[in-house]
């Protein structure tokens, strides 16, 4: 049976299936880290092309007995040790309803194969809930898939799952070749004696400790859990010491009893030594009972002075709300047309991006300049309007659907007089206390109103470089650049005598040409900038000169722009003068924050 893509696209919603792969990977993640071990987690929903390639290739049909796909959700546990592996397949067992017998590997003493361990669980009704696409266009359950890795073998799998099982070539690839595929398979017996030797040293590691009477550094390498930084507390090292047997007693407590008992402990936040004893002693130890009374007790009062007392109420705190796009322009007026048409026109343009951003929410957002509003939750959107007065002003809010906590805010105006003047201002609002990332949104609209209208700021605004060619011009630049009028940046690339080093200011004021003017210095010029300047002949051939609106100035020389270096080279294999991309990769990131 053949599938469409576009089909599957349309019908499964695969948005809320990364949505239900999110929850559930908060979900394990909150047991794992209550349970302390040490793991990385990741979740993915299979895209519409790669439900159709597995489709296709399987035997996958409707009927009651016939296979069904059990992976448009999966997610990836990778433990640091291999004894978590059973830990965690335990955990998720108790947790989540499992669908059939889990995948593992079975290999004989003579065979190395690559160690994998997958379940198959029923997606919880709570989030089946929320979904609402159609599966029945694929023979699919609503499950999800979890993966067990180490983390010796997570690099392997990948290598193993597009080297081998989704290889385009099938086994082609390695047909007559079946000694270098036996090597391949030879590098899975260091893996697996990693896995073995990491438990094996640690578990040492503790005898040792255990022996010099170490408690601490005992627990550590016994129970390989992820202690806080808080040591053991004195009292109880002091208890230890005094009495040998119930440190034996705990140096005899299996990893996996004391990872349950932590999860049976519903109260603590972190793991600590102290921690540790105390679930010990309450569910596992087996020693003398007064002495259990008496650990019981002490662990009670050091645990109860050590922690945290919340005496204020958790409270909602305002957001910061940082730039990420503003331009205050006036629009350019055609004399074939009035400022009126103009105005319109521009209000359409504005009211069509605001009407694609909430097209799943609203379907009545006009496209001229009247009175709305629109609140639903985490969208906000109103507009005021007024034909006659030539006033139009849009305020629109809506949450990040990929980032936690962020929400966008956009407000744009026309003001009509003898010419339009459009200001647009982007913000995006996070917590105080959380890392922002550089962040530079410029809405669709913007270019769209630029390719239709175009603007002015004293000058036309272009997506061309302006040729300065000779002394008249350079003196108009000089006074427009002077012109306290003007609110973007301007960029003067000097020409250099050898083309293969000149900056690309064709590309350069592609990319810029909206919110900075950009011109491009004839060599014949250079005798005027030297008397104008501090700089010399040689300085100025091939540099390039920003300017912004507070009068700060930036000046890069050819050495300068010779020595630029990406942090990340993607262009790293490429051909042709890196050091100019890398060039001017810094100066539009210098353009764009100076915006914000």
């Amino acid at each position: 049976m053949k599938y469409n893509v576009e089909e599957i696209r349309e019908r499964i919603h695969i948005g809320q299936l990364e949505g239900i792969g999110e929850r559930l990977e908060e979900d394990i993640a909150g047991i794992l880290n209550r349970a302390g071990v040490y793991f990385r987690i990741f979740n993915r929903a299979k895209t519409p092309s790669s439900i159709v390639w597995k489709l296709e290739k399987g035997r996958y049909g409707f009927g009651e007995n016939e296979k069904k796909l059990q992976d448009l959700v999966g997610l990836r546990v990778v433990v640091y040790y291999n004894d978590d592996m059973e830990i965690v397949r335990t955990i998720l067992e108790e947790t989540f309803c499992r669908e059939g017998e889990w995948s593992e590997t079975h290999i004989t003493e003579e065979e190395f194969k690559a160690s994998k361990l997958n379940g198959v669980f029923r997606i919880p009704d709570e989030y089946q809930r929320i979904y609402n696409g159609d599966l029945s266009c694929v023979p699919a359950d609503m499950t999800f898939e979890v993966q067990l890795r180490t983390i010796s073998f997570e690099g392997w799998h990948e290598i193993e799952h597009d080297m081998r099982y989704k290889s385009p070539h099938g086994e082609d690839f390695w047909r007559n070749n079946e000694d270098l595929s036996r090597t391949l398979n030879c590098i899975l017996a260091n893996l697996e004696l990693c896995d073995w030797s990491t438990v094996s040293v640690f578990n040492q590691l503790a005898d040792y400790h255990f022996e010099a009477g170490n408690w601490e550094m005992m627990m550590k390498g016994k129970f390989r859990l992820r202690f806080s930084m808080q040591p053991l507390s004195p009292e109880l090292v002091a208890f230890l010491d005094e009495n040998p047997c119930v440190a034996k007693c705990l140096y005899r407590c299996s990893r996996d009893e004391v990872i349950f008992a932590l999860l049976r402990d519903g109260q603590h936040e972190r793991i600590t030594y102290d921690l540790v004893v105390k679930v010990a002693n309450d569910t596992i130890a087996t020693y003398e009972k007064k002495l259990q009374r008496r650990l019981a007790k002490l662990c009670n009062e050091v645990m109860r002075e050590g922690r945290v007392m919340r005496t204020e109420k958790l409270e909602l705190n305002p957001l910061d709300c940082s730039p990420a796009f503003q331009l205050n322009v006036v629009l350019s007026h055609n004399s074939e047309m009035n400022v009126e048409d103009e105005f319109m026109a521009a209000v359409q343009m504005i009211g069509g991006w605001a009407q694609s951003r909430f097209h799943n929410v609203a379907n009545d957002i006009p496209l001229e300049p009247v009175d709305y509003e629109l609140h639903v939750a985490g969208y906000n959107l109103k507009i005021l309007g007024n034909v006659s007065l030539g006033f139009y002003k849009l305020d629109l809010d809506y949450i990040d659907m990929t980032r936690k906590g962020v929400v966008w805010r956009t407000t744009v105006s026309l003001e009509r007089s003898e010419r339009v003047w459009m200001k647009v201002n982007c913000d995006y609002c996070h917590p105080p206390d959380r890392l922002v990332r550089d962040d530079f949104v410029k809405p669709r609209f913007v270019d769209e109103i630029f390719r239709k209208i175009g603007y002015e700021d004293v000058i036309p605004m272009s997506l061309k470089a302006t040729k300065v060619k000779n002394m008249k011009e350079m003196g108009e630049l000089s006074e427009f650049i002077a012109n306290p009028s003007r609110n973007l940046p301007v960029i003067l690339a000097v020409e250099e005598e050898d083309e293969e080093r000149q900056i690309n200011i064709t590309r350069l004021a592609e990319t810029v040409g909206t919110y900075a003017h950009v011109f491009l210095v004839d060599k014949k010029v250079i005798p005027v900038m030297v008397e104008t300047s501090d700089y010399t002949k040689e300085e100025l051939m091939g540099a390039v000169w920003v300017t912004f609106r507070d009068g700060e100035d930036k000046f890069f020389t050819r050495e300068m722009i010779a020595n630029s270096r990406f942090d990340f080279n993607k262009y790293a294999f490429d051909r042709g003068n890196v050091y100019e991309k890398a060039f001017r990769h810094k100066l539009v990131r210098l353009i764009k924050e100076k915006n914000c």
